[in-house]
């Protein structure tokens, strides 16, 4: 058994595809109705346009890791993410530091950057 796709419900799938696209940089694989289908490597993202949608004040968080987060960080913030934190150390492994920082999506649900650093 694995995770085969994570689902965001959002208000209006156009904005949110433009968004977790073009801006993030997920290629969309595929469209049909009331959905988006996104590559997230092994676990795919799914957007999903719901009628009415809560904010999303869940606990839940998207993180998305990469081998050069600075990098990363520093090219999705020139794509206009909209980062509430900077990048920074979040733990440690007793040699290395994990660095995160933090974004929402226009649905308001929460997105991270992470990579290890030495």
């Amino acid at each position: 058994m694995r995770i085969g796709q994570v689902i965001l419900r959002v208000s209006d799938l156009d904005r949110s595809v433009a968004f977790w696209s073009q801006v993030v940089g997920f290629e969309m694989t595929m469209s049909h109705e009331a959905f988006a289908f996104l590559d997230g490597g092994p676990i795919g993202l799914t957007l999903n346009q719901m009628p009415e949608v809560v904010p999303d004040e869940s606990l839940t968080e998207i993180v998305l890791d990469f081998d050069d987060v600075r990098a990363a960080y520093d090219e999705l913030r020139g794509r206009g993410v909209p980062f509430e934190v900077d990048l920074r150390p979040v733990t440690s492994d007793g040699t290395r530091q994990l660095l995160a920082a933090h974004f929402r999506d226009p649905d308001g649900h929460v997105a991270s950057v992470t990579g290890w650093v030495d």
